[in-house]
């Protein structure tokens, strides 16, 4: 595992404003072509007990007993879920752009591809067509996920599922 840079950053053409599916979320301002980085997180590695320790913090599981605190005041935090996202993992930092994405339109990556924690629970509000209408901490068992995603899963959960 490579370590994280200290700060989080977005493509110049991405901005944070009212979205549908919660609050607010990240906007695409000019198009994106498939394949493009778009947001990279950054922050510092601790431990569960460092993290359980802080407090109102965005942090990301990076492996057993690792996670990843985001930096203060990042944007990044913003990015909402969708059940059929534009975006996915091509590191285990970097979001890039699932195919091309249209000015205007709104920025999402599947949770599935990040969590695997059993009692993680979300009702989805993303609207596709494909919406799972609850998100949880297991979805990436399901076989159809795994092939969708196959190579763009976060390390922690593509770990177990080699495990199967």
């Amino acid at each position: 595992m490579r370590a994280p840079v200290a700060e989080c950053w977005l493509h110049d053409h991405v901005a944070v404003a009212r979205s549908a599916i919660a609050g607010q979320g990240l906007f695409a301002t000019a198009p994106i072509a498939a394949g493009t980085a778009v947001s990279r997180l950054g922050g510092r590695l601790v431990s569960t007990a460092e993290l359980d320790d802080l407090v109102d913090v965005d942090s990301l599981a990076v492996d057993i007993d690792i996670h990843l605190v985001l930096a203060a005041g990042n944007r990044n935090r913003y990015a909402n879920h969708g059940c059929e996202p534009n975006l996915w993992w091509t590191d285990e930092y970097t979001l890039s752009a699932r195919r091309d994405i249209a000015a205007g339109e709104e920025l999402t990556h599947d949770y599935s591809t990040s969590i695997a924690d059993p009692q993680f629970l979300l009702r989805c509000h993303c609207e596709s067509y494909r919406c799972r209408q609850m998100v949880t901490g297991e979805d990436w068992r399901i076989p159809q996920l795994q092939r969708i995603y196959a190579g763009h899963w976060r390390p922690t959960v593509q770990q177990l599922i080699d495990q199967l």
